[in-house]
């Protein structure tokens, strides 16, 4: 546990000083193909640490609780520091604020993936019936946090103005850069609900959706539900503040992550895992 430890804290250590020498995580990097490059990588290390378990100490070391629980430990705590402040593009707690490229919780969060890799194939080649939830569990972090970390480059955010009665094939990035996502969007009615003190309740957008492809989806889109085509997910983001319920336009953001399903497939392979070890640990009944 001390060593598991003493590795973590060198992990912050280094991380810290990569900030200072590097800035943050620069993820733009990783976009594909260079994120499967990485994941071929990464796989390859995983079945050579594995293979070399024996002959090193340290290896072996690391699909244990001594190297787990204190990783475990550290990430939680940095993962509850994110929950707690906000995160936000510009401003906020120098670094704090923009954790998912602060580089000590990209490192520890890397060092828990390997370990839980190694656990995962550890428990996957001395198979039992008994192991199945082990090897959920630990695949399910795997997963999860590979196809996030990879996947994080690969996702598409764009801005799309769209006016009543006029379908548009333009979006703009974060950048300020002009693209075309392959569909256009046309706003029909715009609806503002208030309260009394003249606050907006809810407002959504009546739109139809056309795809390159020749698909037309219509639909209605408001904040929190999204209208989702062609692995877009459309929200509904903004108004012509100044109209009101009045206004002529709506503001949607558009949103791909190609790799979303294989977080969602991580996710649900770490429930099933606590699910099955429920099962498997219940207590059996006493014969009398």
């Amino acid at each position: 546990m001390k060593v598991g430890f003493l590795i973590g804290g060198g992990l912050i250590c280094a991380g810290l000083l990569l900030q200072v020498l590097l800035g943050p995580v620069n993820w733009t990097r990783l976009a594909w193909p260079v994120n499967l490059i990485v994941l071929i990588l990464l796989l390859a290390a995983v079945g050579i640490l594995y293979a070399l378990r024996k002959e090193v100490y340290a290896f072996e070391w690391m699909m244990h609780a001594g190297a787990a629980v204190p990783c475990l430990i550290y990430a939680a705590s940095l993962t509850m520091l994110m929950g707690l402040l906000p995160q936000v593009r510009e401003g906020g707690m120098p670094w704090l604020s923009q954790m998912l490229s602060f580089w000590p919780f990209v490192l520890i969060w890397s060092w828990m993936m390997l370990i839980s890799a190694l656990a995962a194939l550890n428990h996957l080649l001395r198979w039992k019936w008994k192991e199945i939830p082990f090897i959920l569990n630990h695949l399910g972090v795997v997963v999860a946090i590979v196809a996030a970390t990879l996947g994080n480059a690969d996702i598409q955010s764009l801005e799309l103005t769209a006016y009543t009665g006029e379908p548009e094939w333009r979006a703009l990035d974060e950048m300020g850069r002009l693209h075309e996502p392959g569909l256009a969007i046309e706003l029909h009615k715009f609806t503002m609900e208030l309260y009394p003190n003249k606050m907006p309740k809810r407002f959504a957008s009546d739109i139809s959706v056309y795809t390159e492809d020749g698909k037309t989806v219509q639909g209605t889109v408001e904040v929190n539900k999204p209208l989702k085509v062609n692995g877009w997910k459309i929200y509904q983001y903004s108004y012509d503040v100044n109209k009101g319920p009045e206004s002529d336009y709506s503001v949607f953001q558009l949103v791909k992550d190609p790799w979303i399903a294989w977080v969602y497939l991580g996710i649900f392979m770490m429930l099933a895992g606590a699910l099955c070890l429920m099962l498997f640990m219940a207590p059996k009944p006493v014969k009398e």
